[in-house]
């Protein structure tokens, strides 16, 4: 491994001013990792030509300890494990089936309770730091997470691994949650899949405001079927105020989010045989209660084995296109861990 620009070397990491986590600087860089939910982000990366560039959304309203840990200071990437809502929805849709109160793949906690609560620091040295949580109910199949934050002393960029200790041999739906901020103007994010086989709608309307369709598969994410015509959820922002959740099946394990208006290419990538497919949360003006208020601009491009947000509530009808996406098979006492990596560079000519 090369050595970082002695000029600018890698430092310790820094508790925060408040100390609700940790700051990683190194020479193309500057990371914040929250306590709560383990987020990582803001993220101010250094471009070759020496701009600064923040992909990442950080929530448009103040903390607030009245809402559920998640939602308090959401921002940035964090695990989600299991990754599920913790309520089953009040409508089911015909053939799908709603698991017991006792599954295993239940959460009362959305997201998981490493969404939730605290982390805590286990390892800081220059350029990396490694969390820690295992704050898991009794019963919970999960013993523990790690969690490790790496600065490339050569590059704008991170890599991250998620170890996750299970209790017992279970199946659960995992995910990463990178979650990246919308450009003002529309269109002037271009999102870009190198390979994927197909795009599949919500099995009900995710939001009273979505326009796209229920239970619909689409071939191409810049023509999917909509009342009216067709949206180009590979162009974002939209124009109108809505709020989507998409999979999109069989990723290559890449992604790249093209800011057209700053010349900036973000990179995601990560292990596509853990995490095969991605759910697409696009938070685009249409929430209007508390505390999204028609203001939150958000795009989650979120690495997921699992059916939506709903694999720890419900299960699809047999047939449906992502009914095998059961989750990932964890083994007792035999750690598992997900490799993934987010940096950033000029858009190529």
């Amino acid at each position: 491994m090369k050595r970082a620009n002695p000029s600018m070397p890698a430092q310790m990491p820094a508790m925060l001013a408040d100390a609700s986590g940790w700051q990683l600087d190194w020479a193309h860089g500057s990371a914040q990792v929250q306590a709560l939910g383990g987020m990582l982000g803001p993220v101010d990366f250094r471009l070759a030509d020496g701009r600064r560039f923040q992909p990442f959304y950080v929530a448009p309203w103040q903390p607030d300890p009245a809402l559920p840990g998640l939602l308090q200071r959401m921002r940035g990437e964090w695990p989600c494990v299991p990754f599920t809502r913790n309520r089953t929805p009040e409508s089911i849709p015909p053939g799908w089936q709603a698991l017991p109160d006792t599954a295993p793949q239940r959460s009362d906690a959305i997201h998981g309770h490493c969404s939730n609560q605290r982390w805590r620091l286990i390892e800081a040295e220059p350029g990396r730091l490694l969390l820690g949580f295992a704050d898991y109910p009794a019963e919970s199949p999960i013993a523990s997470l790690r969690r490790e934050i790496r600065a490339d002393p050569d590059a704008p960029r991170l890599w991250l691994s998620l170890d996750i200790l299970p209790r017992c041999d279970v199946t659960l739906p995992l995910a990463l949650h990178p979650t990246f901020r919308l450009p003002d103007a529309a269109g002037q994010l271009h999102l870009q899949l190198p390979h994927y086989r197909s795009v599949h709608t919500y099995p009900f309307a995710f939001e009273p405001c979505s326009r796209l369709p229920a239970d619909v598969s689409a071939a191409r994410l810049n023509a999917m079927p909509a009342a009216g015509g067709t949206l180009d959820l590979s162009r974002l922002p939209l124009a109108e105020p809505t709020e989507e959740l998409v999979q999109v099946k069989d990723v290559a394990g890449s992604a790249l989010l093209d800011y057209l208006d700053e010349g900036v290419r973000v990179a995601l990538d990560w292990d596509a045989h853990a995490l095969p497919d991605l759910v697409l949360w696009l938070s685009n003006g249409g929430r209007t209660q508390a505390p999204w208020l028609g203001r939150n601009r958000a795009l989650g491009v979120e690495p997921v084995n699992g059916v939506f947000e709903l694999g720890g509530v419900m299960q699809p009808l047999p047939g449906h296109p992502l009914a095998a996406r059961k989750g990932v098979a964890l083994r007792k006492g035999i750690p598992l861990q997900i490799k993934y990596s987010i940096g950033v560079a000029k858009i190529p000519a």
